[in-house]
């Protein structure tokens, strides 16, 4: 599968590089990329592919294409550890998140009302009912393991879907 990425690398004076690559090879973990030039063994890269998210990975292999004589890089995922991973949409702290609002029965809500309730007397945190209905969601999204396999197949059948569409044949 071939896409290109965004690649961010970490100079000594706490700017970074920014260089265009494109996979070669892409496994769930990791991928091997073509690159303009050498990138040391070892470096940590911020990696940035076409279809959303950042992804943090570890160059662990370089070498020269003995066909193209183009430089090449394998990288391993750090965070999140596969290209699939939904903690890849997390927004970065101080993101606003896009809003949107749900309509609810009337005792649900007021059983969400009272939940919030129960938590500001079993804990010291301040709850508001949309904060304590966003963490609902939340646990039951990342809980539900055949929501996760199917959110997986599905980036994977979107990244599929984009290669064909914009991926020129070389």
């Amino acid at each position: 599968m071939r896409f290109p990425v965004r690649v961010e690398i970490p100079l000594d004076d706490g700017r970074t590089r920014v260089l265009q690559a494109e996979t070669v090879v892409v496994s769930h973990a990791g991928a091997t990329l073509d690159v303009d030039e050498p990138i040391p063994e070892g470096m940590g890269l911020q990696v940035s592919p076409p279809f959303g998210g950042s992804l943090l990975a570890e160059v662990n292999g370089i070498w020269v294409d003995g066909e193209t004589g183009r430089h090449r890089v394998s990288i391993r995922l750090l965070d999140p550890l596969s290209w699939t991973s939904p903690e890849r949409f997390v927004a970065p702290p101080g993101h606003e998140p896009e809003r949107v609002s749900v309509g609810i029965h009337p005792w649900v809500w007021q059983m969400l009302g009272e939940y919030t309730s129960y938590l500001k007397e079993t804990s010291a945190e301040a709850a508001s009912p949309d904060a304590v209905a966003e963490g609902i969601l939340e646990r039951a999204l990342m809980s539900d393991g055949q929501f996760q396999k199917w959110f997986a197949a599905k980036i994977t059948e979107d990244i599929e879907a984009w290669e064909e569409e914009c991926v020129r044949e070389g």
